[in-house]
């Protein structure tokens, strides 16, 4: 029997991880592979593992913790997934705060020499405006513990993704490139668009045709731990119901635009923020990964109701009951101002625990 390959893209929060791991699955599935996705979380109601069941594919959860601090979880979807569907090749999203993935999954996973997995090349996808803010420009509000979970993050890369290259000029994407290539030599570096899906099929190939070079990292994990300790982390899950139909397109939006300016009110970053709403058969996912950027949607809904089922997830470099407190007047702005009842059936606001694997291997 041939082997599971198994692929792990990491990268930090709102680097893009979710929509890549998406078109890659559907590549493998175009060329006859059948593909299932592990995805990772510190919390639980994930939009993204929601969202990719939505297209199709068949997700499964580590949740309340990193794959690193949850290894006998992790061992178990994959064995799960391997039940399911006997898939071909499985991608695994490790949460966006974590880094350290060799010395606590690669290396102990190839130690229990499990022969019905091979482990592929690490890959770590970054944001080139994130990079370019935290780096090169030095103007991030993030603190500078969270700067130096970044940089870790990619030190220990196989394979270096810069994502949305759609949204830079020639000039820029070549820039960091070169910044990239000089200062992470250890790595390979692809410039691609997850969205538009340019050169995929090329981070496929590499993914593919090498090995990992297990790039221990060298790192304190005092200032890991404060850096995820920074991290305010929502997530939600509630209906909207109303007497009237509603645009629920127009109150992504609103609500979307309502935090980002409460944001650049406080001086305070956004790491990622998604919402998924589902009435019926219909769906609309939305995000940002910036306060200075604007919403992206991934799908707007196609038709108005009077219900809809929300998830929201949300992580910010601010203290989490701060976090709450915004996210609950937003939704009362957005919402039930406008007439609509918001039904909160479970709400998660936390900061992250100091992490602790369940391995390491230096």
């Amino acid at each position: 029997m041939s082997k599971i390959q198994l692929v792990i893209v990491g990268g930090f929060l709102g680097s893009g991880k979710t929509t890549a791991i998406l078109n890659i699955a559907n590549y493998l599935v175009g060329h006859g592979k059948k593909v299932g996705v592990v995805t990772n979380d510190q919390g639980a109601d994930l939009v993204d593992t929601h969202f990719l069941k939505l297209k199709g594919l068949t997700a499964v959860e580590v949740t309340d913790g990193c794959f690193c601090c949850n290894f006998d979880e992790f061992l178990d979807r994959i064995n799960k997934l391997s039940q399911l569907n006997m898939p071909d090749v499985i991608l695994a999203e490790p949460v966006g705060s974590c880094t350290d993935l060799i010395a606590t999954i690669y290396k102990p996973l190839n130690a229990k020499n499990i022969k019905s997995i091979e482990i592929k090349p690490f890959s770590v996808i970054a944001d080139p405006k994130r990079l370019k803010k935290l780096i090169l420009d030095k103007n991030s509000n993030f603190h500078s513990e969270i700067n130096y979970l970044f940089m870790k993050q990619l030190e220990e890369a196989d394979i270096i993704v810069l994502n949305k290259i759609d949204l830079l000029s020639k000039e820029e994407k070549d820039d960091l490139i070169q910044f990239v290539k000089e200062n992470f030599k250890n790595a390979e570096v692809l410039a691609v668009s997850a969205k538009e899906n340019i050169n995929i099929d090329k981070w496929i190939e590499m993914i593919f045709s090498k090995e990992s070079a297990e790039n221990t990292l060298d790192i304190d994990y005092d200032i890991y731990g404060q850096a995820e300790a920074y991290l305010g982390w929502l997530n939600l899950t509630a209906t909207i119901d109303s007497e009237t139909e509603i645009d629920i397109n127009k109150i992504i939006s609103e609500i979307s635009d309502k935090l980002r300016e409460e944001f650049i009110k406080i001086n305070q970053e956004i790491a990622h923020f998604k919402l998924l709403t589902v009435s019926g058969n219909d769906w609309a996912k939305a995000s940002i990964s910036d306060i200075s950027e604007q919403l992206s949607f991934d799908k707007r809904a196609q038709e108005i109701s009077s219900n809809w089922d929300i998830i929201l997830n949300i992580r910010a470099d601010m203290d989490d009951q701060k976090l709450l407190e915004i996210i609950k007047r937003v939704l009362q702005e957005s919402i039930e101002y406008k007439g609509g009842t918001l039904s909160v059936s479970n709400i998660q606001c936390f900061k992250p625990k100091q992490p602790n694997p369940t391995h390491r291997i230096k």
